[in-house]
Formats: C-alpha cells, sequence, structure tokens
C-alpha cells in the first residue's frame, strides 16, 4: 500500500485476533494502552491502531427505549410496536470498548479505517452498527475499506490489507443485516407479547422469525413417530442370498395379499409358497444385469456438512463444532467456517496447486458456486499434536475430507440377478463386484457409513444365464415397516440448510436450490435458543424431541400465522434477504413487507380470545430476540447442564443454595448488574436474602445480603 499521511485504524472483532493482526504487520509500540494498539507497521511502513470489538459493541434497542410508551406491562393497546426510526444504542456489557473504539475513531489524525471483523454478513453487520452508531455526522473524509479473508495466515492477512475494498462495496450486504435483525425484532416483539397476552399473561410463549419454524419441523416429526403404526409383513429368502419378488409372471403380481413386491400381509400366506418352493429347491438364471458406477469422494465440508458429521461421528452439537471450527481458524489451522460452500475457486486451487502441490480436480472446484466463501479446508499449518482431543478430532475431519478429493473414485459393478423357480416364482440378487477402492481403500464406513438398503460387496462371479442354482432352503423372513427415525442435531441442521427437506444425498443437495432457515452462522444458536426455552430436549446421542410446551405452542400459532411455522415462508424471507444482498431488492420494498407482515398478523393474535397452553412455563421477562449478552464480554451468553457461561469464562450455576436460576435473574445480571432480592438456603438450612451481584474481575457473582445478614 501506497504510504499516507495520518494514522490507519485496523478494527477486528475479537482481541486474539488483534494480536494476530499485531503479530503478523510487525507493530512496535513505546506505550503501554488499554483496549487498543498504537505503534509502527515495519511491514506495511505506516502508523497503525489496532482496536476491537467483543462481538457486538451496538445492539438494535428494546421496545421500551425505542418508544416510551411501550415500557411496563404487556398490553394489547401497545401492539404493534413498529419503531419509526428504529433506534440503536451501545451495550452496556461492553460500553467501555465502545467508548475506546469511539474515541479512536474520532480522533483527526486518523485517515484511514479497516473494518476486520468476521468476513460475513453478521461480521460486517458487526461493523456497520459501530461505524453508524459514532459516525452520525458523516465520517470527515476517512477512507473506509473492508478486509476480508478466509485465514488468519500470515500470506491471507497481508493479502486481505493489500485488497482490501471500499466500505461502499458492502452496502448491499449491511443493508441486508440490517433488515435481518429488523426482522427477528419485529417479529419476536411482537408475536411473543401478542401470543403471551392471548394466554392471558399466564405463560410466554416465545415466537422467533427462524426459531418457530424450526420447532415445528421438530414437533411434525415426532407426530410422525408417535402416530406411526407398525405393519408386520412377510418374504421369501433364498439362503441369504436371493429375496423373493412378485415380478409380471408371480401368480401374486397385483394380488391383495401383497404389503409390497416383496412381502405378503399373512404368514400364512407366505408360508403356503414357501412350502411350494421347498418341493424343488432348485432356481435357475433368467438373466442378469451389470452396471458400472464411479462414486466419487465427498463434496468438500461446508459448516452444516462439518455440523452433522460431528453429530453423528462424535455425539457434540452443531454450536460445539461451530465453536471448535472457530477455534481451528482462529489457531490458523483452518479456513473460515461459517461458509455455506462446498467448493473451492478456480484461484484458490491454483494457488494450492503452486505452493502446496495439491492438484484439486475439478469436480470440486466451481467459482459459481462461491458467494462469500469457499469450502472449509485445512491451511495446513500448525502443530496437530498441540490441539485439544476433540480439536484434533474434528480437524483431522476436515483434513481427511480434504485428501479424499485428491484419491482416485470408487468404482464397481453394481450386478443384479434374476432367477426363476419351476412354479414361475422369481428371486432377486443385488451386490457389487469393486474395481477400484479408490478413496474408500482406507477406514471407508467412516467416512460413508453403511446403510442396510446398500448392495453387500462380493467376490462372487456373475453366473451365466441358464445355470441352477442348489438351494438349502426357502424361509420366511419376518418383517416389519419402520418409523421415521427422531431429528438428531446434524439432521436437524441438514434440514433447515434445506428449508425443511432432509436431504442426506449430497449430490441431490447440490441440485436443490433454496435459502434454508436461517443461516450457517445461526443455526446451531436457534437449536441451542430451543433447548434454554424448554421447548425441545436433546439426548447424549444428540437425538432431539419436542417437550410438552413445544408441542403445544406450534398448533396454536399455526391457528393465526400458518406462514410462521413453515420452512417455506421462513425460506422465502430468507431469499429475500439474499436478494438484498446481491442488490436485486431494495431494502426500502423489504422493510414495507415485513412491516405490514408483522402488523396484519398481529392484529389477527390480539383480536383473538383467551386460551391456555398446556406445558408452558410461567411467564418471565425474556422475549425471543433480545438474546442475553455476557456482561463481562458481551458475546452471547450459552446454556448448558450446569448453567449460564461464555467463553471468556464468566459462569453462573443453574442453582445458587438453593435457588433455581431463571432466564430474568440473568438478564438483571447482564443488564442491571444484579438481581431482585432472592431467597436462599445456606447450607445450614437456614434462609437468608440477598441480590446476586455481578463480580466482573472474577467473571462470577457474588452475594448481597438484605437487612445485613451476615
Amino acid at each position: 500500500m501506497a504510504q499516507n499521511q495520518g494514522k490507519t485504524i485496523i478494527i477486528t472483532e475479537k482481541t486474539s485476533v488483534a494480536q494476530e493482526y499485531r503479530k503478523v504487520l510487525k507493530v512496535t509500540s513505546s506505550s503501554t494502552t488499554k483496549g487498543y494498539i498504537e505503534g509502527y507497521s515495519s511491514v506495511i511502513n505506516k502508523e497503525i491502531i489496532i482496536t476491537w470489538a467483543v462481538g457486538h459493541l451496538v445492539s438494535i434497542c428494546p421496545p421500551e427505549r425505542q418508544n416510551e410508551a411501550w415500557a411496563g406491562a404487556w398490553k394489547k393497546e401497545k401492539l404493534p410496536m413498529i419503531p419509526a426510526p428504529y433506534k440503536y444504542a451501545p451495550l452496556k456489557a461492553s460500553y467501555d470498548q465502545y467508548v475506546i473504539v469511539k474515541s479512536l475513531y474520532l480522533r483527526n489524525d486518523i485517515k484511514e479505517i479497516y473494518y476486520a471483523g468476521d468476513s460475513g454478513r453478521e461480521g460486517i453487520y458487526i461493523q456497520a452498527l459501530i461505524r453508524n452508531q459514532i459516525f452520525k455526522s458523516g465520517t470527515r473524509g476517512i477512507d473506509e475499506k473492508v478486509v476480508w479473508i478466509d485465514s488468519f495466515t500470515e500470506e491471507s492477512i497481508l493479502n486481505g490489507i493489500r485488497n482490501a475494498k471500499p466500505y461502499t462495496a458492502y452496502t448491499n450486504m449491511i443493508d441486508s443485516g440490517y433488515m435481518r435483525a429488523i426482522s427477528d425484532w419485529l417479529i419476536g416483539m411482537n408475536f411473543t407479547e401478542g401470543f403471551t397476552l392471548m394466554t392471558g399473561n399466564k405463560s410466554v410463549v416465545n415466537v422467533g422469525r427462524v426459531m418457530t419454524p424450526t420447532l415445528a419441523m421438530v414437533v411434525q416429526r415426532q407426530k410422525e413417530i408417535d402416530e406411526f403404526t407398525k405393519t408386520p409383513y412377510f418374504g421369501i429368502r433364498a439362503d441369504d442370498f436371493a429375496t423373493w419378488k412378485a415380478i409380471k409372471g408371480s401368480r401374486y403380481f397385483g394380488s391383495d395379499e401383497l404389503y409390497n413386491e416383496t412381502g405378503f400381509l399373512h404368514k400364512p400366506v407366505a408360508h403356503a409358497l414357501a412350502d411350494t418352493l421347498n418341493t424343488d429347491r432348485r432356481l435357475t438364471v433368467e438373466s442378469t444385469k451389470i452396471q458400472t458406477k464411479t462414486e466419487y469422494a465427498p463434496y468438500l465440508f461446508n459448516l452444516a456438512d462439518l455440523q452433522a458429521k460431528c453429530s453423528k461421528a462424535f455425539h457434540i452439537s452443531p454450536a460445539q463444532t461451530l465453536e471448535i471450527a472457530q477455534s481451528l481458524y482462529e489457531k490458523k489451522y483452518t479456513t473460515y467456517p461459517r461458509t455455506d460452500c462446498r467448493f473451492l475457486s478456480s484461484a484458490v486451487a491454483e494457488e494450492l496447486k503452486k505452493t502446496k502441490g495439491y492438484d484439486i480436480p475439478k469436480r470440486y472446484i466451481d467459482d459459481s458456486k462461491i458467494t462469500d466463501h469457499y469450502a472449509l479446508i485445512p491451511t495446513f499449518q500448525g502443530d496437530v499434536d498441540k490441539l485439544s482431543d476433540l480439536e484434533k478430532k474434528v480437524y483431522l475431519t476436515i483434513l481427511k475430507r480434504f485428501t479424499d478429493t485428491l484419491l482416485p473414485p470408487y468404482i464397481y459393478d453394481a450386478v443384479s440377478v434374476l432367477y426363476r423357480h419351476s412354479s414361475n416364482e422369481y428371486f432377486v440378487e443385488n451386490y457389487r463386484l469393486v474395481k477400484q477402492n479408490g478413496f474408500k481403500e482406507k477406514n471407508a464406513d467412516a467416512e460413508q457409513g453403511s446403510s442396510e438398503n446398500e448392495d453387500r460387496v462380493s467376490n462372487k462371479p456373475v453366473p451365466e444365464k441358464g445355470s441352477v442354482v442348489n438351494v438349502n432352503a426357502f424361509s420366511i423372513k419376518e418383517l416389519e415397516t419402520k418409523p421415521p427415525v427422531p431429528y438428531t442435531t446434524g439432521s436437524l441442521i441438514l434440514a433447515m440448510e434445506k428449508a425443511g427437506k432432509l436431504i442426506e444425498d449430497e449430490e441431490l443437495r447440490e441440485q436443490i436450490k433454496t435459502s434454508g432457515i436461517g443461516t450457517s452462522a445461526t443455526r446451531a444458536n436457534i437449536i441451542e435458543k430451543l433447548k434454554a426455552k424448554n421447548f425441545i430436549t436433546v439426548d447424549k446421542k444428540q437425538k432431539i424431541a419436542p417437550t410438552e410446551a413445544g408441542k403445544s405452542i406450534i398448533p396454536l400459532i399455526a391457528k393465526y400465522d400458518q406462514a410462521l411455522v413453515s420452512p417455506i415462508k421462513t425460506a422465502d424471507m430468507e431469499n429475500r434477504l439474499t436478494a438484498i444482498a446481491d442488490g436485486e431488492l431494495p431494502k426500502d420494498d423489504y422493510l414495507r413487507f415485513i412491516e405490514k407482515y408483522v402488523t396484519d398478523t398481529t392484529n389477527a393474535i390480539i383480536a383473538s380470545g383467551e386460551q391456555t397452553i398446556a406445558g408452558m412455563p410461567d411467564k418471565s421477562e425474556s422475549k425471543d430476540g433480545a438474546d442475553l449478552l455476557c456482561p463481562c464480554c458481551g458475546a452471547k451468553l450459552k446454556h448448558g447442564k450446569y448453567g449460564w457461561f461464555c467463553d471468556c469464562k464468566f459462569s453462573i450455576h443453574n442453582e445458587i443454595c438453593g435457588h433455581k436460576i431463571s432466564e430474568k435473574d440473568i438478564a438483571d445480571i447482564t443488564k442491571k448488574g444484579k438481581t431482585r432480592a432472592l431467597t436462599f438456603r445456606s447450607k445450614a438450612g437456614k434462609q437468608f436474602k440477598a441480590h446476586l451481584v455481578l463480580d466482573k474481575e472474577k467473571k462470577t457473582t457474588i452475594f448481597e445480603f438484605v437487612n445485613d445478614w451476615k
């Protein structure tokens, strides 16, 4: 970059990333500063300042700050809440860092700002929120650029700075980010209050633009399972190699006695046929069919595929997978994880060939499939032995998916043999003759899995037409229909990706073009939110089931707005948001659409009569759309088996001295720094009252006793 007068700011999304930039740019400073690094970069020959956000520094305001009339108790008269204009404000939890960033942006010696947050729609939106909150009267001619990188390697960071595009090049993407957040606010705030008021304020009915249709998918799958009735049927096998089939020519072809073409509804009918067959235990080869098939290694990982894989292989949640993938990214082991793409760009493929010697097959290269980022791949940097056990497993999974693409395909002959019995009944045998193991040479099951519907692998030669095969016995095989399988966290992520269609076949998944429910960056959090609100349960193997509360609210919401529980409707919103990002839809057109939808639906909800919902929790003040943020660093809080926690080490147990911590208690701590007076019980069994007060230094809470109790 050419040398300019004045100083350059680089703002990252996290402190750790800022330190990486400092290292790569070789910034030397003569003094210690709080919240930023200031010094000279010998790499780009500039005086620079590196600062950081801590996730969100600025957020859309809650209702009471949008309009004073919306404060206080929830009332139908206050709905719908449609702000004009929408107000934003710094978050209390990260206010100190916001003040530091603001003071830097407004310095008179600043000539350039490089926005170097996470390279995605959410990342640039976070940066835009901070920028627009500070520069309310213009940027005074500051040159603004965006650093967009796919890994934290030295080469990527330097290329990102050299090739940084003007901030204005991301206007459409930023507009899409704003409209996404506004959509979530309007639906979460209005519909949650509206449906809650419908219960007479007895139950909180949390509603979300993405959360609700996702829950509806889980509830519908459970309904299918609960209503499923097993149907027994009876097939016939020739030893263990061939299956009877009622094809044309069989006396049972089209018979009402059949359940399907390979089984009978009633066991006596199957017995009668088996007895007939056993009078002549020979089969004659009627015909053979051989078809050579080629199976290529799977496409490269996008985030949804990786989450599904890790859910199945390691029984970890999509949120855990994303956390590990983000850690691997920040430690420079892998590329940007929040990607929807399964392909590499031609430029990246060429670079891999030039620098690493990897000749990527054309099948895995497609510039037309790449929007923000290419597939998730290793950077081939770092010592794998320094990773934790789980990090290592996830990294090796990503590495194997990449290296498999470099191997030859799996090639086999699919053999189908049709046998005829002297009674004019037919049997079918299917198997595979492997010609080339290719990428399945080692540990095939770990990557591909196995299916009972998949033809067995055999080295059996293909029999000649007219040859006779002896059978030891024709026996009855008792079978039964199987219920739909429950969603796992992994399969739900895949279904969300394709707007409710669970498509596990990767080739077919690529052919079906649709925006999914949520984004690669948010789907894991939606599942965690459903768990936290007690709408679903997730077992140790990541199997999902709806709770009674989850089951009860979906029919209610569907009664007043079928679209809100439909993955297709939510995907339509995602399509519109994508159209904004692509410059095909003006944001004002979308805003009119979403405001009218929310207004009409809210009015319909509040006009309805009061209803009671089974299984719902008592009313609290929490509302979907108002995320709980860590009071120490501002990141989104997580809720697990033992309590609330954050990556910065802040934590609160689910129960403290006999008091079960509610979401309202957590909200009070995060927003006000203390809870209302709560009743606790000492180890000696004595009750006492105290406030839980935030202790930022220790990243936990302490007691503030009431009435000087000690």
